[in-house]
Protein backbone atom coordinates (compact mmCIF):
# COMPACT_ATOMS: atom_id res chain seq x y z
CA UNK A 1 0.00 0.00 0.00
CA UNK A 2 2.64 2.37 1.03
CA UNK A 3 4.31 1.44 -2.54
CA UNK A 4 1.24 1.93 -4.41
CA UNK A 5 0.85 5.69 -2.31
CA UNK A 6 4.86 6.52 -3.42
CA UNK A 7 4.23 5.42 -7.16
CA UNK A 8 1.19 8.07 -7.23
CA UNK A 9 3.43 10.81 -5.75
CA UNK A 10 5.88 10.02 -8.31
CA UNK A 11 3.42 10.08 -10.79
CA UNK A 12 1.88 13.42 -9.97
CA UNK A 13 4.82 15.11 -9.83
CA UNK A 14 6.17 14.51 -12.91
CA UNK A 15 3.01 15.57 -14.47
CA UNK A 16 3.54 19.08 -12.62
CA UNK A 17 7.17 19.29 -14.06
CA UNK A 18 5.37 18.47 -17.58
CA UNK A 19 2.95 20.75 -17.07
CA UNK A 20 5.87 23.61 -16.08
CA UNK A 21 7.55 22.87 -18.96
CA UNK A 22 4.84 22.94 -21.50
CA UNK A 23 4.84 26.59 -22.02
CA UNK A 24 8.70 26.72 -22.30
CA UNK A 25 8.84 24.11 -24.61
CA UNK A 26 5.75 26.06 -26.71
CA UNK A 27 7.82 29.06 -26.88
CA UNK A 28 11.15 26.98 -27.81
CA UNK A 29 9.14 25.62 -30.83
CA UNK A 30 7.27 28.56 -31.70
CA UNK A 31 11.12 29.85 -32.04
CA UNK A 32 12.73 27.26 -33.98
CA UNK A 33 9.66 27.82 -36.46
CA UNK A 34 10.22 31.40 -36.57
CA UNK A 35 14.15 30.59 -37.43
CA UNK A 36 13.20 28.19 -40.02
CA UNK A 37 10.85 30.58 -41.80
CA UNK A 38 13.26 33.33 -41.74
CA UNK A 39 15.70 31.88 -44.34
CA UNK A 40 12.86 30.94 -46.34
CA UNK A 41 11.37 34.31 -47.03
CA UNK A 42 15.15 35.60 -47.71
CA UNK A 43 15.90 33.22 -50.29
CA UNK A 44 12.22 33.89 -51.24
CA UNK A 45 13.57 37.88 -51.83
CA UNK A 46 16.98 36.93 -52.88
CA UNK A 47 14.97 34.89 -55.74
CA UNK A 48 13.48 37.91 -56.84
CA UNK A 49 15.93 40.03 -56.78
CA UNK A 50 17.78 37.70 -59.42
CA UNK A 51 14.77 37.76 -61.79
CA UNK A 52 15.22 41.57 -61.53
CA UNK A 53 12.02 42.25 -59.84
CA UNK A 54 13.59 44.60 -57.36
CA UNK A 55 10.60 46.03 -55.56
CA UNK A 56 9.70 43.12 -55.15
CA UNK A 57 12.90 41.91 -53.19
CA UNK A 58 13.14 45.39 -51.59
CA UNK A 59 9.51 44.88 -50.13
CA UNK A 60 10.54 41.39 -48.77
CA UNK A 61 13.45 42.77 -46.93
CA UNK A 62 11.99 45.20 -45.70
CA UNK A 63 8.65 43.10 -44.24
CA UNK A 64 11.88 40.62 -43.03
CA UNK A 65 13.70 43.79 -41.31
CA UNK A 66 9.89 44.76 -39.45
CA UNK A 67 9.58 40.79 -38.33
CA UNK A 68 12.91 41.54 -36.12
CA UNK A 69 15.48 39.92 -38.06
CA UNK A 70 18.63 41.26 -37.84
CA UNK A 71 21.32 40.61 -40.04
CA UNK A 72 24.04 42.44 -41.95
CA UNK A 73 23.32 40.57 -45.13
CA UNK A 74 19.83 41.32 -44.49
CA UNK A 75 20.56 44.93 -44.99
CA UNK A 76 23.23 44.59 -47.23
CA UNK A 77 20.86 43.26 -49.75
CA UNK A 78 18.01 45.42 -49.02
CA UNK A 79 20.50 48.51 -49.84
CA UNK A 80 21.36 46.47 -53.04
CA UNK A 81 17.42 46.31 -54.18
CA UNK A 82 16.96 50.00 -52.58
CA UNK A 83 19.66 51.42 -55.10
CA UNK A 84 18.41 49.24 -58.26
CA UNK A 85 14.97 50.09 -57.24
CA UNK A 86 16.16 53.77 -57.82
CA UNK A 87 16.41 54.69 -54.36
CA UNK A 88 19.66 55.82 -53.39
CA UNK A 89 18.49 57.59 -50.36
CA UNK A 90 16.97 54.11 -48.57
CA UNK A 91 20.27 52.40 -49.98
CA UNK A 92 22.66 54.51 -48.26
CA UNK A 93 20.84 53.98 -45.05
CA UNK A 94 20.60 49.91 -45.66
CA UNK A 95 24.40 50.15 -46.03
CA UNK A 96 24.81 52.17 -43.04
CA UNK A 97 22.79 49.77 -41.00
CA UNK A 98 24.56 46.38 -42.15
CA UNK A 99 28.16 48.24 -41.29
CA UNK A 100 26.35 48.64 -37.93
CA UNK A 101 25.65 45.53 -37.38
CA UNK A 102 29.18 44.09 -38.82
CA UNK A 103 31.66 47.15 -39.61
CA UNK A 104 34.05 44.78 -41.39
CA UNK A 105 31.67 43.96 -44.15
CA UNK A 106 33.81 44.18 -47.19
CA UNK A 107 30.74 44.38 -49.88
CA UNK A 108 28.78 46.63 -47.60
CA UNK A 109 32.03 49.21 -47.49
CA UNK A 110 32.71 48.73 -51.16
CA UNK A 111 29.12 49.45 -52.17
CA UNK A 112 28.72 52.34 -49.63
CA UNK A 113 31.97 53.98 -51.16
CA UNK A 114 30.90 54.20 -54.21
CA UNK A 115 27.39 55.81 -53.62
CA UNK A 116 29.57 58.59 -51.36
CA UNK A 117 31.39 58.73 -54.68
CA UNK A 118 28.43 59.49 -56.94
CA UNK A 119 26.84 62.03 -54.00
CA UNK A 120 29.73 63.81 -53.20
CA UNK A 121 28.57 62.62 -49.71
CA UNK A 122 30.63 64.24 -46.62
CA UNK A 123 31.79 62.85 -43.48
CA UNK A 124 33.70 64.27 -40.36
CA UNK A 125 37.13 64.24 -40.31
CA UNK A 126 38.38 62.30 -37.37
CA UNK A 127 40.76 62.71 -34.64
CA UNK A 128 43.00 59.41 -34.44
CA UNK A 129 40.91 58.70 -30.58
CA UNK A 130 38.13 58.88 -32.34
CA UNK A 131 38.71 56.71 -35.21
CA UNK A 132 40.51 53.92 -32.19
CA UNK A 133 37.17 55.03 -30.46
CA UNK A 134 34.31 54.00 -33.61
CA UNK A 135 34.69 50.42 -33.33
CA UNK A 136 32.66 48.48 -31.78
CA UNK A 137 29.45 50.52 -31.43
CA UNK A 138 28.20 51.62 -27.87
CA UNK A 139 25.38 48.82 -27.72
CA UNK A 140 27.91 45.72 -28.17
CA UNK A 141 31.19 47.68 -25.80
CA UNK A 142 27.88 48.02 -23.38
CA UNK A 143 27.86 44.25 -22.94
CA UNK A 144 31.57 43.92 -23.35
CA UNK A 145 32.08 46.27 -20.17
CA UNK A 146 29.48 44.00 -18.52
CA UNK A 147 31.37 41.13 -19.10
CA UNK A 148 34.89 42.92 -18.15
CA UNK A 149 33.10 43.63 -14.62
CA UNK A 150 32.13 40.34 -13.86
CA UNK A 151 35.78 38.98 -15.11
CA UNK A 152 37.30 41.46 -12.48
CA UNK A 153 34.93 40.59 -9.97
CA UNK A 154 35.76 36.91 -10.65
CA UNK A 155 39.22 37.14 -10.96
CA UNK A 156 39.56 39.03 -7.17
CA UNK A 157 36.80 37.52 -5.30
CA UNK A 158 39.72 35.14 -3.67
CA UNK A 159 41.19 38.17 -1.63
CA UNK A 160 37.50 37.44 0.50
CA UNK A 161 39.18 34.35 1.62
CA UNK A 162 43.16 35.54 1.82
CA UNK A 163 43.70 33.52 -1.16
CA UNK A 164 46.17 34.03 -4.52
CA UNK A 165 43.96 36.08 -6.79
CA UNK A 166 44.17 35.77 -10.70
CA UNK A 167 46.79 38.57 -11.51
CA UNK A 168 46.74 38.64 -15.21
CA UNK A 169 43.06 38.17 -15.69
CA UNK A 170 42.02 40.64 -13.67
CA UNK A 171 44.27 43.23 -14.88
CA UNK A 172 43.09 42.06 -18.19
CA UNK A 173 40.16 42.58 -17.43
CA UNK A 174 40.48 46.05 -15.83
CA UNK A 175 41.64 47.69 -19.09
CA UNK A 176 39.52 46.11 -21.01
CA UNK A 177 36.48 47.84 -18.89
CA UNK A 178 38.69 51.23 -19.13
CA UNK A 179 38.70 50.63 -23.18
CA UNK A 180 35.18 50.13 -23.48
CA UNK A 181 33.49 52.67 -20.81
CA UNK A 182 35.76 54.88 -23.24
CA UNK A 183 34.23 53.85 -25.92
CA UNK A 184 30.64 54.17 -24.73
CA UNK A 185 32.00 57.90 -23.41
CA UNK A 186 32.79 58.64 -26.67
CA UNK A 187 29.94 57.86 -28.89
CA UNK A 188 27.50 59.01 -26.51
CA UNK A 189 29.36 62.29 -26.44
CA UNK A 190 28.87 62.38 -30.32
CA UNK A 191 25.23 62.20 -30.65
CA UNK A 192 23.22 60.03 -32.77
CA UNK A 193 24.67 59.44 -36.36
CA UNK A 194 21.49 59.98 -38.61
CA UNK A 195 22.59 60.13 -42.69
CA UNK A 196 21.08 62.62 -45.47
CA UNK A 197 18.42 60.75 -47.46
CA UNK A 198 17.47 63.71 -49.32
CA UNK A 199 19.15 64.44 -52.81
CA UNK A 200 20.60 67.51 -51.10
CA UNK A 201 19.57 69.33 -47.68
CA UNK A 202 20.09 72.58 -46.68
CA UNK A 203 20.59 73.13 -42.91
CA UNK A 204 19.03 76.38 -41.45
CA UNK A 205 20.46 79.18 -38.75
CA UNK A 206 16.39 78.58 -37.46
CA UNK A 207 14.05 76.22 -37.40
CA UNK A 208 11.96 77.66 -40.57
CA UNK A 209 11.82 77.05 -44.07
CA UNK A 210 11.84 81.19 -43.72
CA UNK A 211 15.30 80.74 -42.13
CA UNK A 212 18.56 81.64 -43.85
CA UNK A 213 19.94 78.55 -45.53
CA UNK A 214 23.59 77.05 -44.96
CA UNK A 215 25.66 75.43 -47.45
CA UNK A 216 23.64 72.15 -48.78
CA UNK A 217 24.68 68.60 -47.53
CA UNK A 218 24.85 66.01 -50.53
CA UNK A 219 22.79 62.76 -49.60
CA UNK A 220 24.50 60.02 -47.71
CA UNK A 221 26.84 62.89 -45.54
CA UNK A 222 26.92 61.96 -41.75
CA UNK A 223 25.20 64.52 -39.08
CA UNK A 224 24.71 64.41 -35.66
CA UNK A 225 21.48 64.90 -33.42
CA UNK A 226 21.81 67.39 -31.04
CA UNK A 227 18.01 68.24 -30.23
CA UNK A 228 14.79 67.66 -31.77
CA UNK A 229 12.00 70.45 -32.05
CA UNK A 230 8.92 69.32 -33.79
CA UNK A 231 9.35 68.26 -37.50
CA UNK A 232 12.65 70.13 -37.41
CA UNK A 233 16.29 68.51 -35.97
CA UNK A 234 19.46 70.23 -34.87
CA UNK A 235 22.17 69.17 -36.21
CA UNK A 236 26.23 69.37 -35.86
CA UNK A 237 27.37 68.92 -39.63
CA UNK A 238 30.69 67.69 -40.81
CA UNK A 239 32.75 71.04 -40.70
CA UNK A 240 31.42 70.84 -36.80
CA UNK A 241 28.77 73.89 -37.69
CA UNK A 242 25.42 73.45 -36.74
CA UNK A 243 22.35 73.91 -37.94
CA UNK A 244 18.33 72.60 -38.64
CA UNK A 245 17.06 69.99 -40.25
CA UNK A 246 13.54 69.02 -41.84
CA UNK A 247 12.92 65.25 -40.60
CA UNK A 248 12.17 64.53 -44.08
CA UNK A 249 15.68 65.08 -45.30
CA UNK A 250 17.46 62.82 -43.00
CA UNK A 251 17.51 59.45 -41.61
CA UNK A 252 18.56 57.72 -38.06
CA UNK A 253 21.01 55.21 -38.39
CA UNK A 254 20.12 53.13 -35.19
CA UNK A 255 18.17 49.77 -36.17
CA UNK A 256 14.38 49.81 -36.40
CA UNK A 257 12.71 48.64 -33.19
CA UNK A 258 11.69 45.02 -33.47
Amino acid sequence: MLEDTSRKVANSQRVRNLTRLFPILALLMLYGNLLAAAPAEFNAANALYDKGDFTGARVSYEVLVKSGQRSPHLFYNLGNAAYRDGDKGAAFLAYEQALALEPELPEAKANLQFLRGETGAKLPALPWYGRALSWPSAWEATWVAAAAFWGLVFSLAPRLWKRRTATAPALFCGLLLIWSGAVVGWQTSQGELWIVTADSAKARTMPADSSSALAPLPMGSHVRLVLERGPWLYMQLPDDTRGWFHREAVAPVRLPAE
